[in-house]
């Protein structure tokens, strides 16, 4: 393996749960540009290796850079894909065909040849090529020619329940709990002190310990005085029959610990039985208070939601009501203004013809002024003509002259008559 680019890519760690139909599910998007796909199967447990070969560079670069570190699925988010660069591949068997030949081998599934370069071609562990996409269309996760699984098996692996160790396990042979030793965490020991079920089977040997003799015990026995089991160890010699019935005595006695045990948790199932129906009628009880309050609360809001409709109808009339008299005040505006501006213009017009009757009054008194001196003028002549006349001396008033003084100068210009 190498840190530069190729055309080879190698999936490490790939877990064993993944079939050759999720494996190219997963692939699937690349299906056109990956040119053959093989799986080896790896030394660690419940993990293979897959080589990716691709047909271009450019596909293998942009396969790592698109899939590199996503998981294999949703379900495992954990699980994700490790892709290696693979400078060459080396393997352990020496089959070159002869130079210059080459046989195509056919696919199984549909009896084709199997050619890299036009379609996919995926070898599993068994060495048995095929078509990929004949292999998607298979229905089972074995190999069509030899039944192999296609991927690695999962292997059982056993663990403690308390710490999860995998050394020197015991199995409860009453309720089924898997501890370690004494001498690891000593949870098989602890769990007998707690439950008292005395017998554990060692996984790997399946021998039987007594916790209360402390020692292996070769087989079983129920007492019939108080029904505990006891062990005994079984003479040398013994028959099939003999095993048989060994055999049948031991399933019966741990039938009859099972039966026990069963008893145990239907008493205990009971009990929850009961607590969880006193818990469900006061959650029913809860739930109608609640639904009641529900209720009552939706009432409420059905006689809040017509207070709002009818509130939301007087606003209505209101706005209306308020845009009319909006209006009206914009005319009412408008027209003040309209006779602002005329009055403003009446009181100049108004000024203008103050300002000339006041003028026309003093050129009216002035003539009146003048028409009253002449009509005086007038009477005072009339009145020296009809006393001339009825004079003696008419005839030498005739002939006389008037002269008016220099001091009567308020007259002077308009009282200055000349009589002939």
């Amino acid at each position: 393996m190498m840190d530069c680019q190729s055309k080879t890519l190698c999936l490490l760690a790939v877990p064993a749960i993944l079939s050759c139909h999720d494996l190219l599910n997963f692939v699937a998007p690349c299906h056109s540009v990956i040119q053959h796909v093989r799986i080896i199967r790896d030394g660690s447990p419940n993990q293979f290796m897959v080589l990716l070969e691709f047909r271009t560079i450019e596909s293998a670069i942009e396969f790592y850079e698109t899939y590199n570190g996503v998981p294999y699925n949703s379900l495992e988010p954990d699980s994700l894909c490790h892709a290696v660069w693979v400078s060459s591949v080396v393997w352990g068997f020496d089959e070159t065909p002869p130079v210059g030949h080459t046989e195509l081998p056919t696919c199984p599934v549909c009896l084709e040849r199997m050619d890299e370069s036009v379609d996919g071609v995926l070898t599993i562990l068994c060495n048995h090529a095929f078509h990929a996409s004949c292999l998607v269309k298979w229905g089972d996760s074995t190999c069509p020619v030899c039944r192999c699984v296609q991927t690695p098996e999962l292997t059982e692996s056993s663990v403690c329940m308390e710490c999860e160790g995998t050394e020197a396990l015991w199995i409860c042979l009453i309720c089924g709990h898997v501890g370690c030793g004494r001498y690891q965490g000593g949870h098989a020991f602890s769990h007998y002190r707690m439950s008292n079920h005395t017998y554990a089977l060692q996984l790997g040997t399946n021998r039987v310990w007594d916790y209360v003799g402390d020692n292996f015990v070769h087989r079983l026995l129920q007492s019939k005085t108080d029904g505990k089991l006891v062990a005994t160890q079984s003479p040398e010699g013994d028959g099939e029959e003999k095993i048989d019935s060994m055999q049948l005595e031991f399933t019966y006695l741990l039938t009859s610990q099972l039966d026990a045990q069963r008893e145990y948790y239907e008493d205990k199932l009971s009990r929850l039985e009961s607590l969880v129906t006193s818990e469900t009628d006061k959650i029913k009880a809860h739930t109608a208070k609640i639904t009641e309050q529900n209720a009552n609360l939706e009432g409420k809001v059905k006689e809040l939601t017509k207070d709002k409709a009818a509130l939301e109808k007087k606003v209505a009339q209101l706005t209306t009501k308020l845009n009319t008299i909006s209006k009206e005040l914009t005319d009412e505006r408008q027209m003040g203004k309209a006779m602002q501006t005329n009055q403003s213009q009446w009181q100049t017009k108004f000024s203008t013809l103050e300002k000339c009757f006041k003028e026309m009054q003093v050129e009216k008194d002035a003539t009146i002024t003048d028409l009253k001196e002449q009509v005086r003028d007038l009477s005072f002549y009339m009145e020296a003509q009809s006393v001339i006349a009825n004079s003696e001396i008419k005839e030498e008033l005739a002939s006389g002259t008037v002269i008016i003084p220099e001091g009567s100068a308020g007259q002077r210009g308009k009282n200055r008559r000349r009589r002939n």
